[in-house]
Parts: structure tokens; C-alpha cells; sequence
């Protein structure tokens, strides 16, 4: 049955290209529209690489199957001609194999088979050679070049690691909203009800078609905050199926309301989205170095992975939040639908890990202090990933974790600093002194140098002294 002209004016003014026009052939139309009931996306993006080929060939949608069914050799010969003159013009590899992708695509659709495309060896990873993952303070730096907006969708992926597909779809047709942020209370005071906060990315606007939690940090709390204060006093109503980033609102009474009733779909395009970053990542590159909008989202991945190693956040929980299949281990787990206790528990973890995100100086303890807390779980006997756990717990739990494996009743509070009136003297080691201090005095000592022996009496523990002092 044939199309209106209705509807194939829909279709061509949904693909913003200059090779739009290829769609007036139904046998191209046929084969886009089959694509896109999966991913306008990559219908798009198959549709230009489709045209720039044949634009290079010189050929069409028709003449190119003909020469695929009748003439092999001589597209053959056209496509090797093709790729040495974009090799020659210093074309990469890997380039000239993503253009053959939307001729091989449409042949495949009017079932033809044809498979002497050119062989090339691409070396992978050729095109990001000087892109790296930049510093807290050289993101710090991005961010003040960023208006208020700009500076959510940094954050968004940096901290919380999003796709900019999931904040704005590609078509401007969906993407985060505020009811996915469920720590957000609306109201006449924004605010959230606990820090980190947590972000649901509904299935619709994730990569793998799949909905995930990951969580948003104090820093992002901030902004966000801001920004949806001002969008308030600028006339829009928030609800719980508002764009979390959203289209600007303009000056002017008259079109200040227009705007305001379209608020609620109006969200960003994809491309939109990573507009402002891409300008201000562009600005801030070190000489040599270039940064894509996507290195946000790399910046968070290598950030979790160095609180990983620290023993701030598990694996399974790194690669949940960041939105990866985790593998059979992690689909057990954190790739079921999360419960209260997982959740909580994941909250915990990913706080610890924020202070590696973060590019301001956060009110939580400094790192000497947690090295010092560690030194004294060790000289203890608690060991790696339970050790780095402990020391970013409180100083009160990590004192009682002190307690319990020494074998001590003291009572909780820390008592004054030790003398020579409450240490007891203990024979002279093969090392140096030996003395015997009430247990809450231990992690003290341990931190100027005593080195831990063994319990005594249940309420004191022997230490022996630094060198210097024996």
C-alpha cells in the first residue's frame, strides 16, 4: 500500500542530514524505517554512511545493487579505489571500515550478497591516542568555564556516570527525569533527603535497554539544587516528570509562559546535551591532549576504579553504576532488582568512594587521618579491603575494632594522655623497651611510632618503644 505524502515527510524531516533525500527511494525508505523501529540512531548514522559512499563512487541507491549483483568486480575495484585515495588524504583505518557499514547494511536488505570489500588493518584505539583521563583539577577547571546547566550535565556524567543519551534521548523525545532522582523532595523548598543520592536510569533511556541505580555526590547535589532554584524563579513548575536538564527558558513575559507550558517535554537532544561540554573540554586540553565530552564519563569509570583499589567501593557496584553487564558474578547480585539493605549498603559504598570523584575539598576527614587509622587496624591484624572499609568509618568505631581485637573492657572514653604513672614498665626486648599502656591509649602511640606486642589483663596491651626512644 503506498504512503501518504504525509508520512514520508515525517520520515525526511527526521533525519537532519543532507542525505535525506536518498529516503524518496522506497527501497531505501524501507530499509531506514526497518532500522530505526530499533535505534533512530543508528539509522541515521547508517543513512549517512550509506550516502557519502555513493557520493564517492558516484554511483546510487539503484546502480550500486545492480553492481553488486551484475558487476562485482567492478564495485570491488571501486571501493579499493575509494579507500587508497581516503587513506592518501591520511583517512585512518578504522575510519574507512565505519563507511562501508551502511552500503553493507542496505545490500543486506535487498538480499544481496556481496563481500569483497576492502581488507584493512585497523589499529584500535588509533583515534583517542592523545586523549587522556584528566585530573580532579584539571575537571575542576572545566567546570568553572560552564553555565549552571552545563555544569549538572558535567557532573551527571563525571560523578554519576551517564550516558548523554540518558539525560537527553537523541531525538529530544525523553530522557531523566525528576521523579528518577528518588532522594529529591519537591515542594516549596528543594531539597534531598539524604546525600548520596540516588539516581534511577529507567530502561527507555539506557544503553542496554536495561534499568539501573547509580547515585549522585554532594558536589552534584549543589549544582543541581541551583539550577532547578533558578529554573523555579524563572516560571516553571517541577514535577516529578520534569526534564532534570531541560531547554533554556528566554527572557520575556510573553514567551516566558509559552516556555513554561512546554515544560515537561522539553527535553535536551543528545547532541545538545554535550554541546557546552565539548567547548569547554576543548578550551581546557593541555597542549598535546584532546578531550571528548565522553571522557566525563571516563573520568568517573577510572576515578571508581582507583577507589576500588583503595577498598572504598566493590567491583560489582563500579560497574552496576556505571550501567555494564558485570558478568554472571555481578548479574547474582547487584544485577538483581536491589532491595532496601543493597541499596543502603551501596549508598555507604559509593559515598566512601566520593571523595575520588569530587573536585572541591569535601568536610570529610584528610587523607593523613585515614592513613593514621589504617596503621593502627593493621598493627592490629585487620588486613586489606576490611581495613580500608574500617578506616573510613568514624575514629569511635575504628577505637572499639581496636578494642575487640584486643581483647579489652576499658570503658569507652579515651581517658587522659598516657604517662609514665599509667605505663608499666615491661623487661627490655630484643628491639628496645617494652611497656604495658591502657588499650584506649594505643592507637595514639601507634601513630607516633610504638609498635604493638600483645594484649595484657584484657584492659592494657604491651608496646614497644621507637628506637629513638628505647
Amino acid at each position: 500500500m503506498a504512503r501518504s505524502r504525509a508520512s514520508v515527510m515525517r520520515v525526511l524531516k527526521g533525519d537532519a542530514g543532507r542525505h535525506r533525500s536518498l529516503l524518496t527511494n522506497p527501497k531505501v525508505r524501507s530499509w531506514y524505517e526497518g532500522r530505526s523501529l530499533r535505534s533512530r540512531l543508528s539509522a541515521d548514522r547508517y543513512l549517512r554512511q550509506l550516502g557519502l559512499l555513493l557520493e564517492r563512487i558516484g554511483e546510487d541507491a539503484d546502480s550500486v545493487v545492480v553492481l553488486a549483483k551484475e558487476d562485482p568486480d567492478r564495485l570491488r575495484d571501486c571501493l579499493v579505489t575509494y579507500a587508497a585515495d581516503q587513506k592518501r588524504a591520511g583517512r585512518l583505518d578504522s575510519y574507512l571500515l565505519k563507511t562501508f557499514d551502511g552500503v553493507r547494511s542496505y545490500l543486506e536488505h535487498r538480499r544481496v550478497r556481496f563481500e569483497d570489500f576492502p581488507r584493512l588493518s585497523p589499529i584500535r584505539g588509533a583515534s583517542l591516542k592523545s586523549e587522556r583521563v584528566p585530573t580532579p583539577d584539571e575537571l575542576a577547571r572545566v567546570l568553572e568555564k560552564l553555565s549552571l546547566r552545563g555544569r549538572v550535565i558535567a557532573l551527571l556524567m563525571a560523578h554519576s556516570g551517564l550516558r548523554p543519551g540518558a539525560i537527553g534521548g537523541y531525538g529530544g523525545e525523553n530522557g531523566l527525569r525528576l521523579g528518577d532522582l528518588a532522594d529529591l523532595k519537591l515542594g516549596s523548598t528543594l531539597t534531598f533527603r539524604e546525600v548520596p543520592f540516588v539516581v534511577r536510569v529507567p530502561a527507555e533511556v539506557s544503553k542496554t535497554r536495561v534499568d539501573y541505580f547509580t547515585f549522585g555526590t554532594r558536589q552534584l547535589a549543589t549544582a543541581l539544587l541551583a539550577y532547578l532554584e533558578n529554573r523555579k524563579e524563572r516560571g516553571e513548575k517541577l514535577t516529578p516528570t520534569t526534564p532534570v536538564v531541560t531547554t533554556e527558558l528566554t527572557r520575556g513575559a510573553a514567551k516566558l509562559s509559552r516556555d513554561a507550558a512546554r515544560f515537561g517535554r522539553g527535553f535536551l537532544t543528545t547532541k545538545a546535551v554535550v554541546e557546552e561540554l565539548r567547548e569547554a573540554l576543548k578550551s581546557s586540553a593541555p597542549e598535546g591532549v584532546r578531550w571528548r565530552p565522553y571522557v566525563a564519563r571516563s573520568y568517573c569509570s577510572t576515578r571508581l576504579l582507583l577507589a576500588e583499589g583503595d577498598g572504598r567501593i566493590s567491583r560489582d557496584l563500579r560497574e552496576a553504576i556505571l550501567g555494564h553487564d558485570g558478568g554472571v558474578a555481578s548479574r547474582y547480585n547487584v544485577g538483581k532488582r536491589w532491595g532496601s539493605e543493597l541499596m543502603e549498603e551501596a549508598r555507604r559504598e559509593y559515598g566512601r568512594a566520593s571523595s575520588f570523584l569530587e573536585t572541591t575539598r569535601s568536610k570529610e576527614e584528610p587523607d593523613l587521618l585515614r592513613q593514621a587509622k589504617l596503621l593502627v587496624l593493621e598493627a592490629v591484624g585487620v588486613e586489606g579491603r576490611e581495613a580500608a572499609k574500617l578506616a573510613a568509618e568514624s575514629k569511635d568505631a575504628v577505637l572499639a575494632e581496636v578494642r575487640k581485637r584486643l581483647g579489652a573492657s576499658a570503658p569507652e572514653s579515651a581517658g587522659t594522655p598516657p604517662s609514665a604513672t599509667q605505663a608499666t614498665d615491661i623487661p627490655q626486648g630484643a628491639s628496645g623497651v617494652e611497656r604495658a599502656f591502657l588499650t584506649e591509649e594505643v592507637p595514639k602511640l601507634l601513630e607516633a611510632g610504638w609498635r604493638y606486642v600483645a594484649p595484657l589483663n584484657g584492659s592494657m596491651a604491651v608496646l614497644r618503644a621507637p628506637h629513638d626512644l628505647a
